[in-house]
């Protein structure tokens, strides 16, 4: 399984000086003779102007759908029959306002079979390495385009977010019948926008 990462908005930081409009911009005095001190002011404004910035951080650009460890005939048997659990990556976000983290699968895996994307389901914790309990739901069998509609949110805060950890958690089920021997991927696309 591939997964990529969109930042939706990221400006840089703008510092910005100027003088204030009608404000003295130059000055200069002279030291008379009598050694009495003079001086002038000189106005500079400063003001700064922070932008909206997001950052998305996925711990890892794949999973595998395994589980990691080699998918043995007992194994996936019991896939086929449970489903297999499995601890995706972790994502980070760090956001100055209010955001959503969305996504939009395919609809079908890519591999040597038809395999639809439902045979994936898909839910959110909060603690890293963490699935167990977490409830999950059925990937999207609906093309792209309609899924860009309306995508499947995996984070929204209408709050700053400072390092805000989720962890993906997948179950994914193997079918003996219909699946047939081979690599298989399902690609992803996770985006981080503005509400």
């Amino acid at each position: 399984m591939s997964w990529s990462a969109r930042i939706g908005y990221a400006l840089p930081l703008v510092l910005l000086a100027a003088a204030t409009g009608g404000a003295q911009v130059a000055c200069s005095t002279t030291h008379p003779g009598n050694r009495q001190t003079r001086s002038c002011t000189v106005v500079l404004s400063a003001s700064l102007q922070l932008p909206a910035q997001a950052t998305l951080t996925l711990e890892r650009s794949s999973t595998d759908l395994t589980g990691g460890s080699p998918l043995t005939g007992t194994r996936f048997q019991a896939a086929a029959d449970t489903g297999l659990l499995i601890v995706g990556p972790a994502m980070s976000v760090v956001a100055n306002r209010g955001i959503s983290v969305t996504l939009v699968n395919a609809p079908q895996f890519q591999g040597p079979g038809t395999k639809p994307a439902s045979d994936v389901q898909l839910g959110v914790g909060s603690v890293r390495n963490v699935c167990g309990g977490v409830p999950l739901s059925p990937l999207s069998t609906s093309p792209e385009a309609v899924q860009r509609n309306a995508p499947r949110v995996l984070l929204r805060s209408s709050t700053p977010l400072n390092a805000t950890l989720r962890q993906l958690c997948l179950r994914v089920w193997w079918r003996y019948a219909s699946d047939p021997p081979g690599s298989y991927s399902l690609p992803l696309t996770i985006s981080i926008t503005a509400p």
